[in-house]
């Protein structure tokens, strides 16, 4: 017995969407320039300093992903 077949449907769902939205939330390319203050001195924030296209590119395909997945998660619920 796996573990999705433990938890009923209607708890599992609401609980991927909200993980969906907590991705979405951080994975904003608006949050570009806060992950570069908060890693800088690190080998990311070294990465985010030299390749800003490839991170916004990056974290807005991820963006767009979680936030889908996030809207199809509650769009099932109700």
């Amino acid at each position: 017995m796996t573990n999705s077949e433990r938890i009923p449907s209607e708890t599992h769902k609401p609980f991927t969407g909200y993980l969906w939205g907590a991705l979405a939330v951080l994975t904003c390319p608006c949050h570009l320039p806060i992950f570069a203050i908060v890693l800088a001195g690190t080998t990311a924030g070294a990465f985010i300093g030299e390749h800003w296209g490839i991170a916004a590119l990056a974290l807005t395909g991820l963006f767009v992903l979680s936030l889908a997945r996030l809207l199809r998660a509650f769009k099932e619920r109700s």
